[in-house]
């Protein structure tokens, strides 16, 4: 990832007139600090705050961004756990991670705590900003390498093929955003928050052993729960 100069700072960062809001959150200070400063090398984000992994529940809390841009170093235990905190207390939080690599299992842990996208930290600043923009409207963002992994941990996963045992409530969700339908879209059709839907889209994603919607429709196609 190309990457401009600028000083090291943990400290919210003002906001400027850009109508996409940011949080960025690493624990290595210098990679955040990189990271802000490709994110506003443009006029349409402004990154309101770079702090570590374990600030992003009150960042979050106190912001309400519009993206969040989230370094996973790969010797962290468990990074998904704060991503997952941080999407039980805002109904629309979008996550754009950056990681060196992973494997599936990682992957799909992710999708599960709330990941919207995935670029590796090899990709460049116009990569990394477009993404995040595009995470930030809800689209899924997902480097051509990773998903080839994810590809790769389909054919290998014994489970493929089996049909999962769904809800009522799972189902009908299924059956909507094969229709194309939005969070919002399938909230506002079943009488409940994006929120609630967001969580029964997780748990989809687990049973069906996608890494997202596109994915799980096509499982649930492919073991006959869609028709």
């Amino acid at each position: 990832m190309d990457t401009a100069s600028s000083a090291p700072t943990t400290q919210p960062i003002r906001p400027r007139t850009a109508t996409i809001t940011a949080v960025v959150v690493d624990d290595r200070p210098l990679v955040r600090a990189g990271l802000a400063t490709i994110l506003e090398h443009g006029n349409d984000i402004s990154v309101v705050a770079a702090n570590p992994l374990v600030d992003l529940v009150a960042s979050v809390r106190a912001i309400q961004p519009s993206v969040v841009v989230v370094g996973i170093p790969t010797d962290d235990v468990d990074p998904f756990r704060p991503i997952a905190a941080a999407n039980a207390i805002s109904d629309q939080l979008y996550v754009l991670a950056l990681t060196d690599r992973a494997d599936g299992i990682d992957l799909r842990e992710a999708v599960i705590a709330g990941v919207d996208s995935f670029l590796l930290t090899s990709s460049s600043a116009t990569e990394l900003r477009d993404a995040a923009i595009a995470t930030s409207r809800g689209e899924r963002i997902v480097s051509p390498e990773i998903a080839m992994e994810l590809a790769g941990s389909w054919r290998t996963d014994p489970r493929r093929g089996r049909q999962p045992a769904l809800t009522p409530r799972e189902s009908e969700v299924l059956e909507l955003i094969a229709e194309g339908m939005t969070n919002q879209q399938v909230g506002t059709a079943l009488g409940l928050s994006a929120r609630t839907i967001k969580t029964h889209v997780q748990n989809l994603l687990t049973k069906l052993n996608a890494p997202d919607r596109t994915g799980a429709v096509a499982q649930a196609f492919r073991t006959g729960l869609l028709r």
